[in-house]
């Protein structure tokens, strides 16, 4: 099976990209995205997507990113086997771990298929993440990645082993330096990443990097598809209109008024006339009379910086610029009220922030995390930014303890307060009881709806 699909992707590969010539094999990349404007469009560089980082279009990708990275991964231990989920096996590495909320524990303990699972507080990997190396901390680390992918579609991460054979630091590479290649007639879908800085080039084998990416539709072996990339035409347009207001407002080409006498001047009487004009009327002479020595005609010039359909056009824009990066135009905006805020973060946070966490951290399950523990026992895992609502979690609260979901105990427990002793059963209304009760009438004796219909009293 894996020497069919080795071949399968062999042949596609040959297909798409031709027959690769020279030692230091062909680049991978998808194909030209040139189908806008009947194909009078090029694939836009790398360094063409990073210059058109500005604008409404840094304001969504530097809001993903910053998000993203407020929400850091934590590492967790999964025991399975003979523990019968008691105790905890033993961590890969070494280290420290610390036990769950009950329902957390129970809720994850389902997810991963495990006995037991604790959360790691001590090891190694944390050790990584906490001293990236000597430039960046975590939050620079997970900000920068997801600003690449936000970008270019791609972010990748150079890990350096110490002498001990684990990862000692992570260097993050940026996006538009780095080119994944393959030698001729290669089964591998890249033999190895260039990073080139001006006339130096360096090559680090697929082992060495950790590449994270968006998925593309037309390449899904290749580099990723952004949402900058999706909007290039737009935010072009977008930095062409502001671009053509700048030109306006800068070059002041324009007269401010225009003075046609009733007859015919000479040069130097036209010149005369400017002088006392100008002198007359600018730094502050405005609205001051002027008697004319002859018939005047004058012409007020006004200057548009922009007429109401391109205004329209470039709201428009910023919609749909916006929509690509799945960022509401109400955080973008200060016309909005707090109800439409909060419901415009909800949405971001479900369609845009938990997606982005979901694949970063089985990125890291996947390339990471091996380094450190071959067992698959350590796993990554993000909070859920939808819980970060606190009024959502008080309504989860009550509503848990009104229906008898969670005991006082369990919620004490989440708060980190100690257990108390009438908190260990759940708590009821009186109205609630199960059909099936055995002793209805004990529950209320004087009526008659509880009573056995086999009973002959």
């Amino acid at each position: 099976m894996r020497q069919w699909l080795s071949r399968t992707l062999q042949s596609w590969r040959r297909s798409r990209l031709g027959s690769a010539s020279g030692p230091s094999g062909s680049p991978l990349g998808s194909p030209a995205w040139a189908g806008e404007f009947h194909n009078k469009r090029r694939e836009p560089t790398s360094q063409e997507l990073l210059r058109e980082l500005k604008n409404t279009a840094y304001a969504c990708a530097s809001i993903n990113a910053s998000v993203c990275a407020a929400f850091p991964p934590r590492l967790f231990f999964r025991s399975v086997g003979s523990h019968s989920g008691q105790l905890p096996g033993k961590l890969p590495g070494g280290g420290t771990t610390r036990a769950l909320p009950p329902a957390i524990a129970k809720a994850m303990a389902r997810a991963t298929r495990a006995d037991r699972v604790d959360e790691v507080i001590d090891h190694p990997l944390l050790t990584l993440l906490d001293r990236v190396n000597p430039v960046h901390n975590l939050h620079d680390l997970l900000e920068l990645t997801t600003l690449e992918q936000e970008i270019h579609g791609t972010a990748y991460w150079l890990i350096q082993n110490g002498p001990h054979g684990y990862p000692d630091a992570i260097w993050p590479l940026p996006a538009h330096l780095v080119t994944p290649t393959r030698r001729p007639e290669s089964t591998a879908l890249v033999d190895a990443y260039e990073y080139r800085v001006g006339t130096t080039t360096q090559q680090f084998a697929p082992s060495e990097i950790i590449a994270f990416r968006y998925p593309h539709p037309r390449d899904p072996y290749g580099p990723g598809l952004s949402p900058l990339r999706a909007v290039f035409e737009q935010i072009s347009l977008s930095g062409d209109f502001l671009a053509f207001k700048q030109a306006i407002w800068g070059n002041v080409g324009l007269p401010g008024v225009i003075i046609s006498p009733a007859e015919v001047l000479s040069d130097r009487e036209r010149h005369r006339i400017e002088q006392e004009w100008n002198a007359k009327f600018r730094n502050g002479g405005q609205g001051r009379a002027l008697v004319a020595e002859s018939g005047l005609n004058v012409e007020i010039i006004q200057q548009s910086l922009g007429d109401l359909a391109l205004l329209a056009e470039q709201a428009f824009t910023k919609e749909e610029i916006a929509n690509a990066f799945g960022v509401p135009v109400a955080m973008l905006t200060k016309e909005t009220n707090l109800s439409n805020l909060q419901a415009s973060q909800t949405l971001h946070a479900s369609l845009a922030i938990r997606p982005r966490l979901k694949r970063r951290d089985q990125k890291l399950n996947e390339q990471l995390v091996p380094r450190f523990d071959p067992t698959g026992n350590l796993f990554f895992q993000s909070d859920d930014p939808l819980h970060e609502n606190a009024d959502y979690l008080l309504q989860q609260q009550d509503h848990d303890l009104r229906q008898g979901v969670r005991t006082i105990n369990e919620i004490r427990s989440d708060r980190g307060l100690d257990p108390v002793p009438w908190g260990t059963t759940p708590w009821l209304p009186l109205s609630h009881a199960p059909i099936d009760w055995q002793r209805r009438p004990d529950y209320a004796p004087r009526t008659g709806r509880n009573r056995n219909p086999d009973s002959s009293s």
